[in-house]
């Protein structure tokens, strides 16, 4: 068993953005980021979800990112068996301060004991991995986060981008400090694999849910793509998922519930990603996929006021009978800067992207349990 480490301090980093840059309208966040089919195996689909709480107080996880703004989307929550690697718990997430997502959007790794209170494991430096300086315009985004048990380690998967074409990236490490450097799996044309989100089926098999589309579309779509190593990948295979366009997605299997979930936020019209509400959706066999008639958490919903404006990429874990949520969004603020052409005080709203804010609900919450 390895030696208990403890977890450093969240130091506040020297490279906060500057006030010019905070005052930029947050307008592109979606495009920075912002048949026939094999089945995955499974039981029947389950009966479809209920209407959830109309209002909910969750708790702010605040999180100090590298560049100091604490702003931050897309996460992605792992649980390892005890004694693994030295914390249990791994969270991976994209800074992603007003204004200069582009640029800090960057795969960072927390660690945790409990789930609730996250640290740096001692010695790994965030951000894991940077844009190549050598290819022009490139961006990263959307990290997706599994642990293989077959080989005790944790496998990054990460998006990168630039006008032309999307870039899925693999890092991996067996102690949850060092990470093996960025190793390109496949490439697509821009937009076509956005939100990796990777499973590992009981029979060792990987699967990777993607969206296929662009921030300005109003059809997007879900793709599925099958792996026998998590390395070389099928080409994809179309998902069914009616009734609305989905923007970025999260799947595990939940076994209290006997299903496949997915989490996806939607995109509310063309044009736009700030997506105003999450949708809870369920499979038997990872492809077909049935939603209720509500969604599961809009913005203004939650009785804090964290996300009022944005609610994001989220992600959940299986405890026990119960699921525990962590939902990424943003708020919209007032901020009054001095005006260019004089001295008169102006006033402009931008986007400020809020802490992760997680909650415990039991899995009848999500669906009613199956009979016997």
């Amino acid at each position: 068993m390895p030696h208990r480490r403890t977890l450093a301090p969240l130091a506040r980093g020297p490279h906060a953005p500057s006030r010019a840059a905070l005052l930029a309208v947050l307008a592109a966040v979606g495009i920075i980021g912002c048949e026939r089919s094999n089945p995955v195996t499974g039981p029947a689909t389950p009966s479809p979800v209920a209407r959830p709480p109309s209002g909910r107080l969750l708790l702010r996880e605040n999180i100090i990112t590298y560049e100091g703004s604490g702003q931050i989307v897309h996460p992605d929550v792992v649980f390892t068996p005890p004694g693994v690697f030295a914390h249990p718990w791994h969270l991976v997430l994209t800074p992603y301060p007003v204004a200069m997502g582009a640029e800090f959007e960057n795969p960072s790794v927390f660690e945790s004991d409990d789930g609730t209170r996250w640290g740096i494991e001692p010695g790994v430096v965030n951000p894991l991995a940077l844009p190549r300086p050598q290819s022009l315009g490139e961006l990263n985004s959307d990290p997706a986060l599994l642990y293989v048990a077959a080989v005790h380690e944790l496998w990054l998967y990460y998006r990168s981008y630039r006008s032309d074409t999307d870039f899925v990236w693999l890092m991996r490490s067996s102690d949850a400090i060092n990470w093996s450097p960025p190793e390109l799996l496949f490439q697509t044309l821009t937009g076509g694999a956005i939100s990796p989100s990777v499973v590992q089926s009981p029979d060792g098999h990987f699967l990777m849910w993607t969206v296929n589309g662009h921030c300005g579309a109003g059809d997007t779509r879900i793709e599925l793509r099958r792996s026998a190593d998590g390395l070389q990948w099928d080409p994809p295979e179309p998902v069914t998922l009616g009734g609305f366009s989905p923007w970025h997605v999260f799947v595990r299997w939940v076994s209290s519930l006997n299903s496949w979930v997915m989490l996806t936020n939607v995109k509310p019209a063309k044009n736009t990603c700030l997506t105003k509400d999450l949708w809870v959706a369920f499979s038997d066999d990872g492809v077909h996929w049935t939603h209720g008639d509500h969604p599961w958490l809009s913005a203004g919903q939650d009785d804090g006021g964290m996300f009022s404006s944005v609610v994001y990429r989220s992600a959940f874990a299986e405890i026990g009978d119960s699921l525990r949520f962590w939902y990424s969004g943003a708020t919209t603020t007032v901020v009054s800067y001095t005006c260019h052409r004089g001295e008169m005080m102006c006033q402009d709203s931008v986007m400020r992207w809020d802490p992760v804010g997680s909650e415990i609900r039991p899995a009848t919450d999500i669906l009613p349990r199956p009979l016997n």
